[in-house]
């Protein structure tokens, strides 16, 4: 674990791990690069429950939606291991990821996860509007 000056010590760690949602949301981010709201509560919903994501029910996505929303999220920023876009619902891992990769990778061969199901994404992360002209501008 990094000792530096934004190392979390050992209580706050384990605590942030004590919960799986919030496990559950760092795993994927071995799998992924950023991902959506959306598309980690339906990946999330689908781990809690050993189904397809596509077998995830619209109530069962906005369950965990509103729990990550209200309670994991935030707490996962607050430690700097995700960094969150309010407006655009994305989501990447934050700053101190990689300082706990190996005891998240640890924790997910506990919990036995497979992988991410690969789904297209829904927004673009971060990015500018395009400025190109289209052939219909000509």
């Amino acid at each position: 674990m990094d000792t530096g000056s934004n190392a979390m010590d050992l209580d706050t760690l384990y605590d942030i791990l004590s919960e799986s949602q919030r496990r559950y949301v760092l795993y994927y981010f071995f799998d992924c690069d950023h991902a959506t709201v959306d598309s980690l509560a339906r990946q999330i919903a689908a781990w809690e429950r050993d189904i397809a994501p596509e077998s995830v029910s619209t109530e069962q996505k906005k369950q965990t939606q509103l729990s990550l929303l209200h309670n994991h999220l935030p707490r996962l920023e607050e430690q700097r291991l995700v960094a969150f876009d309010h407006r655009s619902g994305d989501v990447v891992s934050g700053n101190n990821f990689e300082a706990i990769r190996s005891t998240i990778e640890r924790a997910r061969e506990r919990d036995g996860i497979g992988p991410v199901a690969r789904t297209t994404t829904e927004t673009f992360l971060y990015s500018d509007l395009l400025t190109e002209s289209t052939s219909t501008d000509r």
